[in-house]
């Protein structure tokens, strides 16, 4: 299964750059270079899927603290929010992890 972009941005705006701080793209190619499943991605739906991810499930506005290390529960909400639609379980890892199909592309 492959991450798809359009799930968190209008279709045709999947390699889109968007409009982001400097500060923000650094963080976004921080991103980028943690989760090569998404590297193809434009900065767009990078920024919108992990700010999606920080506030439906950590509840902040963006999850600065994840920029310097990979988290697999942010694909696994990306995967989620593809497979299965809009997500309001909060912080429930478990609950997450389910949503483990985008591994199958990686093996």
């Amino acid at each position: 299964m492959r991450l798809d972009a359009a799930t968190f941005v209008q279709p045709g705006y999947e390699a889109a750059p968007g409009e982001w701080s400097d500060t923000d793209r650094r963080a976004i190619a921080s991103l980028r270079g943690f989760y090569p499943e998404i590297a193809h991605w434009g900065d767009l739906a990078i920024g919108v899927a992990f700010g999606e991810f920080s506030q439906e499930v950590l509840d902040v506005s963006w999850a600065d603290w994840l920029l310097d290390q990979r988290d697999e529960i942010f694909l696994n909400y990306c995967c989620w929010r593809q497979t299965r639609g809009q997500w309001d379980g909060g912080l429930d890892a478990e609950a997450l992890a389910q949503a483990n199909e985008w591994k199958k592309m990686a093996e």
